[in-house]
């Protein structure tokens, strides 16, 4: 590696590390207060909070791995221009195109790793984390029963008249609402409910009677026992599955499912244009690149003002532009490959005065 592109990255890599690392963790923040009351309530450790950021990482990187490059990128050549290092390569003989290779390469290795990411890493994780965190929300760390109160235990529902210390229960009630032997009633003197973490509830009543309402109306199957013992899951084991989130799928099966011609217009509309925005996002870097050489290069007072201020305002028209191209395609079937690649034909068109007014300083 040459000492001109050693020096340029050494000089890049720091902004472009501080950027990302702020940009993931605003990202981040808006699940943190969720994952963390549910941790909390649930009686799951820290640990798992920090799993799920793990999970959440590549589907945020899509969107913090731009805005960081661009930041950076406008940064460093401000800094350069203003400290005079760029007038000083261009008389020692460098062009711009050598000045610029370094930013040029990180913009392709950029691009090329968030078109993994977009296309597999990121649903991949996201799906991840949305299993875990239905699992986590499906979990009962306790089970608090009031006396003379009907509680909701799976299929069943509990009543007792008297609640002591250590699981034990007194005039206890059960009727099953729903699955098998629906209707089925349960009483007993006292009994005991253990909570088996993650599974479900553990019933052990003594001195009761079974009771099961025949199809005649007016006729009852009955039986007494001495000890009985019955298991409730936590989760309705008759629960449909839940529906996958766009972003859960990969882009393959959003393309299958397309093709298929067995989804409603506006469904199919979404997922076209959701596979075309992964590709479009991956080439943010790549397109970014064009407009923030020209325009970092001739920054030569208050550079890192101006610098942060132009990305700011950069990307603000790039991801309007985004947003405004998935809302066309999303209504118009005829656009939805097409519309997301919007801010990338606005931003290389806006760059080319740029690249004419440069060349000719």
């Amino acid at each position: 590696m040459r000492l001109l592109t050693r020096y340029l990255l050494r000089s890049f890599l720091p902004a472009f590390s501080m950027a990302l690392g702020a940009f993931l963790f605003i990202l981040l923040m808006q699940y943190f207060l969720r994952l963390f009351n549910l941790a909390i309530m649930k009686g799951i450790s820290l640990v798992w909070i920090l799993s799920c950021f793990a999970r959440l990482l590549p589907y945020f990187l899509s969107l913090a791995l731009p805005m960081a490059f661009l930041v950076a990128l406008l940064l460093t050549l401000g800094h350069l221009s203003e400290t005079g290092e760029v007038l000083a390569m261009r008389a020692s003989g460098w062009s711009f195109r050598e000045i610029l290779a370094p930013f040029f390469t990180a913009a392709l290795v950029l691009s090329g790793f968030l078109f993994y990411v977009n296309h597999k890493a990121s649903p991949e994780g996201f799906h991840s984390f949305r299993n875990a965190y239905s699992q986590a929300a499906d979990r009962v760390a306790h089970v608090d029963i009031e006396p003379r109160t009907f509680f909701p235990l799976g299929e069943w529902r509990l009543f007792a008249d008297h609640v002591g210390g250590g699981g034990e229960v007194f005039g206890v009630r059960l009727v099953k609402l729903r699955g098998p032997y629906t209707r089925l009633r349960v009483s007993a003197k006292e009994g005991r409910a253990l909570i088996e973490r993650g599974r479900g509830v553990s019933l052990e009543l003594r001195s009761g009677a079974l009771q099961w309402p025949n199809d005649d109306p007016g006729s009852l199957t009955t039986a007494t026992f001495g000890r009985y013992r019955l298991f409730v899951p936590f989760t309705d084991p008759k629960k449909a599955p839940r529906e996958l989130d766009i972003p859960e799928l990969g882009t393959s099966r959003l393309l299958e499912l397309v093709r298929s011609g067995t989804l409603e217009p506006s469904r199919q509309r979404e997922y076209a244009t959701e596979a075309a925005l992964r590709s479009s996002g991956a080439g943010a870097p790549f397109v970014l690149f064009w407009v923030a050489c020209p325009l970092g290069l001739r920054l030569e007072r208050r550079s890192r003002a101006m610098g942060f201020a132009l990305s700011l305002l950069v990307m603000f028209g790039f991801y309007g532009l985004l947003a405004l191209g998935v809302g066309i395609g999303r209504k118009d079937f005829a656009w939805s490959y097409w519309a997301p690649w919007l801010p990338h034909a606005a931003t290389l068109l806006a760059a080319l005065p740029l690249w004419l007014r440069l060349r000719r300083a």
